[in-house]
Formats: C-alpha cells, structure tokens, sequence
C-alpha cells in the first residue's frame, strides 16, 4: 500500500529516503503545476497499489530540506532508492508517467517491504481535498 506524507525535517526527509522505493515531491503551496501534481499523486494512488512511500515537501516552509537536494525549480520529484537519487524529473508528471518510472524500479530488482496505510491529505490541496 502506499503511504503519503508530508515531510516537515531533514530527519523525517532521511528516513524516508532510505525505504526500499520512495518518491519525493517537492513544492510550494501558491503553485498551480505543484498543486495539479498532488492531484495527480491522489489518482496515482486509487489506481495503483504499490508497497513505497510518497512525500511531498513545501520548499519555502523547509528550504532545509530543498537545499539538502538542490531543488531548483518546483514541481520536482525524486525517485529514491534506499537512500541513492534513482531518478529526478522536473515539471508536472502525470500518472502514466509515474507508474512507467516505479515499474521500471520495481522490475530492476526493488525489493518494497515497506507497508502503511495510505494518508492522502495534503495541504497543498485547497481543504485538503483529495
């Protein structure tokens, strides 16, 4: 199952890194590209079921985090295996797109043990809508 999260540390950022396949999103709350990729997460998410972990980070309230990465431009997702950078992609990714990348890492050998329930709120929705 997949987790959504929304890292507020480079301690939480770190741990979730090191999972077996975890994808990162960073991005600002006023943005309509950041915005639209959280949606698109949310659909991600009905449609597919995958044992990782996706987090969202708001660069402005964590530049910590967006420096630790070199986040330079927002939308930004990372693909993490176990605390390695697999893949970067900037810009608005729609879900065929993510379910192309993660199934190319899960067919390379990941081995996802990783099991929670899945949160989809986001306060990069309007009402935490989801």
């Amino acid at each position: 199952m997949i987790e959504l999260l929304t890292l507020s540390n480079i301690e939480e950022f770190e741990r979730v890194a090191q999972q077996d396949l975890s994808l990162i999103a960073f991005g600002t709350f006023w943005s309509i590209p950041c915005r639209n990729q959280y949606k698109i997460f949310f659909d991600f998410i009905r449609r597919y079921n995958f044992d990782m972990v996706i987090a969202q980070v708001d660069v402005e309230k964590h530049p910590e985090i967006a420096k630790k990465c070199a986040i330079q431009t927002v939308p930004t997702l990372i693909l993490y295996r176990k605390n390695k950078e697999i893949r970067r992609s900037l810009g608005l990714q729609s879900v065929e797109n993510i379910h192309a990348l993660i199934q190319t890492m899960k067919f390379s050998g990941v081995n996802n043990n990783f099991v929670d329930e899945a949160d989809i709120s986001s306060p990069f929705l309007p009402n935490n809508e989801g």
